[in-house]
Order: structure tokens, then sequence, then C-alpha cells
């Protein structure tokens, strides 16, 4: 985070409390931020890993279709796995 945006949070947070020293209020700013990047980084993993769980399920899903329309499973294998 940039000092410019830290020191804006900063002052926006003394206004709010009389008693908290700058020193402190900068600590505050920064590790709030710090968090809320580590945490929203693990939220984007999270949903990454999700759809790629549901587009592996989709592949599962239209080779056992293809399979059922009497598709042949090893040409189906080749395919899915990308040796077509």
């Amino acid at each position: 985070m940039d000092a410019d945006r830290i020191a804006v949070y900063t002052d926006e947070l003394l206004a709010l409390a009389d008693d908290l020293s700058r020193p402190s209020a900068v600590q505050f700013v920064r590790r709030v931020f710090e968090d809320g990047s580590r945490e929203g980084s693990r939220a984007a993993i999270a949903n990454v890993a999700v759809d790629e769980n549901e587009k592996d399920a989709q592949i599962r899903r239209l080779a056992e279709r293809l399979r059922e329309l009497g598709e042949d499973a090893v040409a189906i294998a080749h395919v899915m796995g990308g040796r077509a």
C-alpha cells in the first residue's frame, strides 16, 4: 500500500479516535490492509479451485455422455486427455 493512502486512512482514523497515537494508527492501518490482501488472495485462489473443479466435473459428464452415445472409450480417453 502506498504512503499516500496510508496517510489518508490514518488521518481519518485519528479523527475518529482522539486518544490514538499516529504511530499506532499507522500500524493498525497497515495491518488491516495486509490482512485484507492475504484474505483476498486466499479467496481468489479458492474461487479458481472451485471453477477448476466445476470444469473437471463438466468434462467427466461429457465423457460419460459420449460413452452412453456409443463412442469408443479409448477414443474418449484420448480426446479428454488432450491427446487427440
